[in-house]
């Protein structure tokens, strides 16, 4: 079954769909509102709303298909329990989050620390280094930096 067939199926509590929690995200990320924030998934439009609405006036939200091939930006943020498979097809080679920005992912809420592994194991050879897993107000999130040329070889 495709993923955009599943969104119907996922829980209704989303990191879009809580606000005190988005905006704690946010800060911990290092994103400020002239970040370029860019938002995909399913609950992408209600956090690119919720952004706007908020003052972060450089965020938009890409269709899934289209994220690996829009230009780097400040942040990715994926709004939505999203897994380790589905996170690679969004990232590809991981060229939508520029050098030193960060990716915002909420994690797939089943067995969170499997997730939490799998997701780590994925994004290490994409140039992302995981710095914190935040459980908020029962959201399991995952904020990885995108490394400099060279980053995944100094981190190692």
């Amino acid at each position: 079954m495709a993923t955009s067939d599943l969104s119907h199926l996922q829980a209704v509590h989303t990191l879009a769909a809580d606000g005190r929690a988005l905006h704690r995200v946010l800060k911990q990320a290092g994103l400020t509102k002239d970040s370029v924030v860019r938002v995909t998934g399913p609950a992408g439009p209600t956090a690119a709303l919720w952004l706007y609405r908020h003052g972060y006036e450089y965020a938009a939200y890409v269709h899934p298909n289209w994220v690996a091939a829009k230009t780097s930006a400040d942040a990715l943020l994926i709004p939505h329990a999203c897994g380790a498979e589905e996170l690679s097809g969004l990232l590809q080679d991981g060229d939508c989050v520029r050098e030193g920005g960060v990716l915002i992912v909420q994690a797939s809420s089943d067995r969170f620390a499997r997730s939490f592994d799998s997701l780590r194991a994925m994004l290490r050879p994409r140039g992302y280094q995981v710095e914190k897993h935040i459980s908020d107000r029962g959201l399991d999130i995952c904020i990885a930096r995108r490394l400099g040329s060279g980053g995944v070889e100094q981190a190692a």
